[in-house]
């Protein structure tokens, strides 16, 4: 066969292989391309290119990661001697150390994104510039999610400094913003909120310039670095707690602002595919759902919300299926692909059926939360090493508190005390002392009193409590804090903290379950003082938001509070009328506990003792 022929056989055949791709028969597609490489026609860039293209396609759709990793190797082969291609070279490299992340094998991972440097800074600095720059920043970033990975957040630091250093000497806006995210992302991982929010500050900065240019941005990298920006953002502001803010509105129909940008930034995006590393298409828009109903689960929002959990799990769902990772397999079943790309997938996953099962605890729809439990138990035993041990402590908390939604406080501290032991610092560590201390109390044993005391001083959550946490930690010390003060017989301290307490929940956190919770333990103090009117007006207000709610503990213990009203103060006819109201929900509110813990579901709940 001639020179000329060969050439034609091997377009033929790359014709084939793509035709073959695009229709899924990608084994067939295999063959074209090992029969290109196998061919002697293609020039040593030609059958780098096809060797870098098969090891694409292997990895892509095979878990034969050695048969990639030697094709690749034979492509660094090939181009050795070639003096230009930089971009081919550390395409390459890319892969090759992709492949080593597959195989987990960190140290030659590290290796192969080094050497991609050194072609980089090797090469002609004039050739392929923008190119070569992107190319240094990505490596950069590729070592620094390396050293995150080992919890080496230092060395992170250091590689993303080294990467923004890259993206700015090239004057590359878009590459600078990447860079900036992904330090954003390193600060909110060690809980340094005041560093993110001062790094999203400057990504502010950058759009705004880029949007004074007097060329508009490429679509969709523009719209996609800008969404990242818009869920960081949110992410971080709720790591603070400042809900109230996520909930401004505006506009003639008078809509969540925050997250109608996030959704106009989804539609502008259309499922395109990412232009860099980050999340699968699928697991943004479904973070984007979670974020919004996150925002709306406080105030009550809970159909919105709600609407937003079911429309996240779907696009969740559909992601994993497009990958092939169903819930009936195991996680050894998982390809390596699958278990180094989409655990995040599995993650929203857990964080939106969470979210649900809080609003159905919330509005003690018991059945409902018995369920979703049911699913997220399973996850965890299908896929221990991806979400079992690392959402160990998640998965009790949420046991703790469908615990406490049935009335079974001595169950509930111990689930919670057991999250509080084990995770020694941050922001769950101080969440789970908080909710252990609430569930103490609620057991009304006089030794609880004191341990309840002690888990809140052990955590800094009770004397001396810093002005620096954040407002949900803050709030939530204050709230048990004081409720264990007045149990204490100091009222005046315990008033005063509570009243501080009220401040941050209504205008910082927005949540109208504890702002109706606070206001049921402020009334009765106001009642003592004969503030009729102040006790009267609280009471009303809880009762009015835990009906909404439909948070029938909070409304019961409200009802309670305006019957010893109308005792006081003399209103017979009222007290006899609220007096029956309240026998009415009470025996609702047994009845369902009742129904809930005769169920098979709840005793495998409460059975659940994680993994060993």
């Amino acid at each position: 066969m001639g020179q000329a022929d060969g050439g034609a056989a091997v377009e033929a055949l790359c014709i084939l292989a793509k035709s073959f791709l695009a229709s899924g028969q990608t084994s067939q597609a295999v063959k074209c391309l090992e029969a290109v490489c196998r061919s002697s026609a293609p020039m040593p860039v030609a059958a780098a290119k096809t060797r870098l293209w098969l090891a694409q396609v292997l990895l892509q759709h095979t878990q034969n990661i050695p048969e990639a990793t030697h094709h690749l190797q034979k492509a660094q082969f090939l181009l050795k001697n070639v003096h230009a291609c930089q971009s081919l070279k550390c395409e390459v490299l890319s892969e090759l150390g992709r492949c080593q992340r597959y195989l987990a094998r960190p140290k030659l991972e590290i290796q192969q994104y080094e050497r991609g440097i050194q072609v980089c800074i090797s090469g002609n600095p004039s050739s392929e510039k923008d190119a070569r720059a992107q190319w240094l920043v990505h490596f950069a970033l590729r070592i620094m999610d390396v050293h995150v990975a080992d919890a080496k957040f230092h060395i992170a630091h250091q590689w993303a400094n080294q990467a923004l250093q890259y993206a700015q000497e090239a004057c590359n806006p878009a590459s600078q913003v990447l860079v900036l995210l992904a330090q954003i992302q390193l600060h909110m991982l060690s809980q340094q909120t005041a560093a993110a929010l001062e790094l999203l500050s400057s990504c502010s900065s950058l759009f705004r310039e880029q949007a004074q240019q007097p060329h508009p941005h490429p679509q969709p990298l523009w719209s996609q670095l800008q969404l990242q920006f818009c869920i960081l953002r949110v992410l971080v502001m709720l790591m603070e707690g400042r809900y109230v803010e996520l909930m401004a509105t505006g506009g003639s129909q008078n809509v969540n602002t925050t997250i109608s940008e996030m959704e106009q930034l989804v539609e502008q995006i259309q499922g395109a595919q990412w232009q860099y590393a980050w999340l699968p298409t699928g697991a943004v828009q479904a973070l984007v759902c979670w974020l919004a109903a996150t925002i709306l689960r406080p105030p009550g929002r809970f159909p919105q919300a709600m609407s937003y959990f079911c429309r996240g799990q779907q696009a969740i769902d559909e992601e994993l299926k497009r990958h092939h990772i169903g819930m009936q397999a195991t996680e050894a079943d998982l390809p390596l692909q699958a278990v180094c790309h989409y655990h995040c997938l599995l993650f929203i996953k857990f964080l939106i059926v969470e979210g649900a099962i809080l609003v159905h605890l919330t509005q003690l729809d018991l059945a409902k939360a018995q369920r979703d439990l049911g699913v997220l138990l399973d996850m965890c035993t299908t896929y221990p090493t991806l979400l079992g041990h690392p959402l160990h402590a998640s998965t009790l908390m949420l046991i703790g508190h469908y615990a406490m939604a049935v009335g079974d406080a001595k169950a509930a501290a111990a689930k919670f005390m057991a999250v509080a032991k084990s995770t020694p610092s941050g922001h769950q560590a101080c969440l789970a002392a908080v909710s252990a201390a609430l569930a103490l109390l609620a057991t009304g044993k006089a030794e609880d009193l004191s341990k309840a005391a002690d888990l809140l001083q052990h955590q800094q959550l009770f004397r001396g409590l810093d002005a620096s946490l954040p407002y949900p930690e803050r709030c939530g010390g204050l709230f048990a804090s004081a409720t264990v003060l007045i149990r204490q017989g100091q009222e005046q301290e315990g008033k005063l903290r509570m009243t501080k307490a009220l401040k941050y929940a209504h205008s910082h956190l927005g949540n109208h379950q504890l702002v109706a919770q606070v206001l049921n333990v402020l009334a009765p103090a106001q009642l003592q003082r004969g503030d009729t009117m102040g006790a009267s007006s609280m009471l009303q207000s809880s009762f009015t938001l835990s009906k909404g709610l439909h948070d029938l503990p909070t409304m019961l213990s409200a009802l309670q509070g305006i019957s010893d009203y109308h005792s006081q103060t003399g209103d017979v006819t009222n007290f006899d009328k609220n007096s029956q109201y309240i026998s009415s929900k009470r025996t609702s509110y047994v009845h369902t506990i009742e129904n809930a813990v005769q169920t098979a579901e709840h005793g495998k709940i409460m059975q659940w003792q994680g993994f060993s």
